[in-house]
């Protein structure tokens, strides 16, 4: 069941994809956490601004790398469309966190794979 998750050729259902997407939304919402909180003790927690801003650039990295992560293992590097889709998730990250910045990366995990290799289920 948790396999699948790290599976990034995978291809998921709407139903999977919601799944794949809260997922890694909380996973995110814990590493911007613990990464503001290591920022804050660093600097004394008195910029809370700046504490916000940490834990926003973990939450665009974090969404482009499983955008291109997604994009690789399915082998979609000569698609317009998924070239776009990961731009829009380090976009739409900026805009609004992971909350937004996840739902690209959600609907590529939806798209049929062009590599052999990911369409092979793991164990």
């Amino acid at each position: 069941m948790f396999s699948q998750l790290t599976n990034f050729g995978y291809e998921r259902t709407g139903k999977q994809a919601l799944g794949f997407y809260l997922a890694y939304l909380l996973l995110v919402l814990l590493v911007g956490g613990i990464a503001g909180g290591i920022a804050g003790v660093i600097t004394g927690g008195e910029d809370h601004e700046f504490l916000m801003r940490v834990g926003g650039g973990i939450a665009i990295l974090v969404c482009l790398l499983l955008a291109v992560l997604v994009v690789s293992a399915k082998g979609l590097w000569s698609s317009f469309l998924a070239i776009l889709l990961v731009l829009a998730a380090g976009g739409l990250a900026a805009v609004l966190g992971a909350l937004l910045g996840l739902i690209p990366v959600a609907y590529l995990s939806t798209v049929k794979s062009k590599n052999a290799e990911a369409n092979i289920q793991t164990l």
